[in-house]
């Protein structure tokens, strides 16, 4: 006789000591963090024609005039700001100019007011006004090239310039177009070079600026009526970002990629987030070629960042392309890993829409009034540029989801039969593969029975007989679903032999 159904939670992802703990899971693919299980991760949904070129940066921009969202992206030469009435690009770079970008590179963009500033190291520093500017026009007062662009306060700050990389440089005091560093004379604009924890790697403003170097985190504070207009403390040393773009400042907390893996800096310090759970794993499938290329995406629907990168096995023809993705959720201390192509990702919102793109007719039944909220867009998103090169909210039906409960030993110390598996969740359509050994040595392969559905029992009926048992369950796209947090094996004790 059947024993009672046993419940075997959904582990954490840990795919670097799965294969000796047996709390966590190695698998956990297309699925989002939950305090008890999984749940699904959006596919991305289009809203733009593709950009003319390989994007390599976005950003959105709330329109400070009208309040609706405004997309800008850059490409290797260009610089493009999204139509919505066409759902195009048009261009909007300098009249006649031609961008460059070092290979590997991204723009870099930062919001003063009304004006958005866009730079990279092949480029001298580009403005538009984000109501009225028609094109990007150089910034004025000949401020130097730089990798990292943000703002302190009423400073506009450049990071890891192309004539020193170990230095930053700040504009005047509300005047962003006043680059003459220690003139003097009530002119506040000035150079930092630091003569030691390497180039500087990435930067992140706010109330005050924390500048991280190869070896070296730094803040960056203004001290009004001093000489030195800002202070440089030490925050840490023999730590920094690896990867230029693999910073998302998140209120306080900032993540980022160090050469050991992934870090969460607060509060003056930084801790490792990705230490024996995904690091090994990210070292291991990462294009070492291509590790300064990792761009971190915060997402504004949730306590979560993401961070893509370029795989090993990404295509030689397509090097600007990011393969895969490893999400983190702060707030449960959790990872999960996304099989989802991008170029570039961005905190977006929904955008407006255009008269014109009102599907029927206005005078239709049931038509909104055109005074609905709803035209003007501006719910939080997170957003994408996908692998062709299209804007791309990630508010789709689910991606097919993947994962694996960890190792379980029902019948301590005898084997176990499993004949069926039910799974604690609110998806109608599942598939599990029930696998077995018979030790628990990494010497000893699963053997996986082949998938099966539920019945309208919902019982996924196998036959398994192993000491050691883990079940891996698909569900597939397009299921709507929101939560699986267990499995529930239909098991017999058998003998120990």
């Amino acid at each position: 006789m059947a024993d009672a159904p046993i419940r075997v939670g959904l582990a954490p992802f840990a795919p670097d000591v799965a294969s000796l703990d047996a709390s966590v899971t190695a698998v956990a693919t297309n699925t989002v963090p939950r305090a008890d299980g999984w749940g699904p991760f959006a596919s991305p949904v289009p809203i733009s024609l593709p950009l003319p070129a390989d994007c390599l940066g976005a950003i959105e921009v709330k329109s400070p005039a009208f309040g609706f969202p405004v997309y800008f992206a850059g490409t290797r030469t260009k610089l493009y700001r999204y139509n919505l009435g066409s759902s195009g690009w048009d261009d909007v770079s300098k009249p006649g100019a031609t961008y460059s970008i070092p290979p590997g590179d991204y723009w870099s963009f930062a919001v003063y007011g009304s004006r958005l500033l866009a730079t990279t190291l092949g480029t001298a520093v580009q403005v538009i006004d984000v109501d009225r500017g028609k094109q990007f026009q150089d910034l004025g007062g000949s401020p130097p090239r730089a990798r990292h662009v943000g703002v302190v306060g009423e400073f506009v700050v450049l990071a890891g310039l192309a004539a020193d990389p170990n230095s930053v440089d700040w504009s005047d005091l509300g005047n962003i177009e006043f680059w003459q560093p220690g003139v003097g004379g009530g002119h506040t604009s000035d150079l930092q070079i630091f003569p030691d924890g390497g180039a500087v790697t990435g930067f992140a403003g706010g109330e005050f600026g924390i500048v991280f170097q190869e070896r070296a985190i730094r803040r960056m504070v203004f001290v009004p009526n001093s000489a030195e207009v800002f202070g440089f403390e030490v925050y840490e040393e023999n730590r920094g970002a690896v990867a230029p773009w693999s910073l998302a400042k998140v209120g306080p907390r900032v993540f980022f990629l160090d050469r050991d893996g992934f870090h969460l800096f607060q509060g003056g310090g930084s801790t490792p987030i990705g230490a024996e759970r995904v690091n090994r794993f990210f070292l291991d499938r990462v294009d070492p070629n291509a590790v300064a290329s990792v761009v971190a995406i915060r997402d504004p629907t949730g306590p979560r960042v993401m961070f893509a990168y370029r795989s090993r096995t990404a295509s030689a023809s397509d090097p600007t392309l990011l393969d895969e993705v490893l999400l983190y959720d702060w707030l449960l201390d959790r990872w999960s890993f996304i099989a989802m192509p991008v170029r570039f990702g961005l905190v977006a919102a929904t955008p407006g829409v255009s008269i014109d793109n009102i599907p029927g007719s206005l005078d239709d039944p049931g038509q909104k009034s055109l005074d609905d909220p709803s035209y003007a867009g501006g719910a939080p998103s997170l957003g994408v540029i996908t692998g062709a090169n299209r804007l791309a909210l990630l508010n789709g039906p689910a991606l097919q989801a993947t994962f694996e409960t960890a190792e379980a030993m029902i019948s301590r110390p005898d084997r176990t039969f499993i004949d069926g598996v039910r799974l604690d969740s609110d998806a109608d359509d599942w598939r599990i593969a029930v696998g077995g050994r018979e030790n628990a040595g990494q010497s000893t392969p699963v053997r996986y029975r082949p998938e099966t559905a539920p019945t309208v029992e919902r019982l996924a009926p196998c036959r398994s007989s192993a000491r050691y048992h883990r079940a891996r369950i698909r569900i597939p796209a397009d299921t709507p679903w929101s939560y699986a947090s267990a499995i529930e094996p239909h098991a017999r004790r058998e003998g120990s032999r």
